[in-house]
């Protein structure tokens, strides 16, 4: 399975067995695939443009000629820059979202229609020319992991962006969401943690929350999972009220609602809740491998997790990780099993220590 590690679009276009299950699926190259897939779903997105170009080509890999001519085609599109398609895709949640557009190559008087999908996992990252602002931006079609200076994780849905001052992040941990975002910040009593929406600013110590705050919404909305947060309007839809000037407090398991006035409450969050017992469940290791780790991880926070070696994919933990942050499970993770991981691209990257 090892050799499938580094496929691209082209490997899996002149792979004999691969076309062959494309065209004419059986149960056995069912379960085939189904495993390479689970064993490296970084591979997916390249195997879907494959699969796509194969189900609209007049012709099929076969072995001698054809097969260069057309890897040759499509190096050529890569190498001239017609085609963009960049680094990796992987899972969210346990879905796959795949898209596709056409193009067409003329080669010897045949038309192959090729539906290529043209996506991106890297996170657009833009600094202001003074260097005050960062953004990040999520253009792909999965959640992606964004890690702040002070350490703080957000998972940043797709359509979503977030931004925040460079330079003094440090005394004023404060950042701008556009779409929704999964937070889990660091804790730090000295210095809150300030989330602004275009309607709500939402201030916290240390705790990790959902923010929905999709462009168009009526309502932003605010799902607190763990420890506490305080959300005051930005926007002051009914007349002001001297008494709400601190703003609502909302407690673990609690979210907010807004009533008739448009004025803030909370209320008990069955989302929050389900979502405290379903972690405290599936963060409690007895003996799972590293593989299974990935999947839970990628199943539960929607972020995808790549290992990179087959030795570190075997090794076992036995952890109870229910109540810490995602970025202190990634510590503890990589330190039970003697490995270290990094952030590229939004994605969780395993190795092992010794790896370069």
């Amino acid at each position: 399975m090892e050799h499938y590690r580094h496929y691209k679009t082209v490997d899996f276009l002149t792979d004999e067995n691969f076309a062959d299950w494309v065209r004419f699926p059986r149960p056995d190259s069912d379960r085939h695939w189904q495993e390479v897939f689970v064993l490296f779903p970084a591979l997916v997105p390249f195997a879907e443009e494959a699969r796509q170009m194969l189900l609209h080509m007049q012709i099929k890999p076969i072995n001698g000629g054809t097969d260069d001519l057309q890897k040759n085609i499509l190096d050529k599109a890569f190498d001239a820059g017609n085609v963009t398609t960049k680094k990796i895709g992987a899972l969210q949640g346990k879905l796959y979202k795949w898209s596709a557009a056409a193009l067409i190559v003329l080669v010897s008087g045949l038309i192959l229609w090729k539906g290529l999908v043209t996506r991106s996992t890297k996170l657009e990252v833009v600094i202001a020319k003074d260097g005050g602002v960062k953004q990040v931006k999520n253009s792909a079609d999965m959640a992606l992991l964004v890690q702040l200076p002070d350490q703080s994780t957000v998972i940043l849905q797709p359509k979503s962006q977030l931004s925040h001052q460079v330079d003094s992040f440090a005394v004023k941990r404060a950042v701008y969401l556009t779409g929704e975002a999964f937070f889990d910040i660091t804790k730090n009593e000295q210095q809150p943690f300030v989330v602004n929406t275009d309607q709500l600013s939402t201030v916290v110590l240390g705790t990790s929350f959902f923010i929905d705050a999709k462009p168009g919404v009526a309502d932003h909305h605010v799902v607190v999972t763990s420890g506490s947060v305080r959300v005051k309007e930005r926007i002051h839809r009914a007349k002001s009220r001297p008494d709400e000037s601190d703003g609502l407090l909302l407690k673990a398991g609690e979210e907010t609602r807004t009533q008739g006035d448009h004025s803030l409450v909370a209320i008990p969050s069955r989302e929050a809740l389900h979502m405290q017992d379903d972690f405290e469940k599936a963060f409690d290791f007895q003996n799972i491998s590293m593989d299974r780790v990935a999947k839970i991880i990628q199943e539960y926070y929607g972020v995808p997790v790549r290992i990179e070696s087959q030795v570190l994919t075997n090794r076992t933990i036995t952890a109870f990780l229910g109540k810490v942050s995602l970025q202190e499970k990634l510590d503890l993770i990589a330190k039970a099993v003697e490995a270290r991981y990094q952030l590229e691209d939004g994605m969780v990257i395993f190795t092992l220590k010794n790896q370069q």
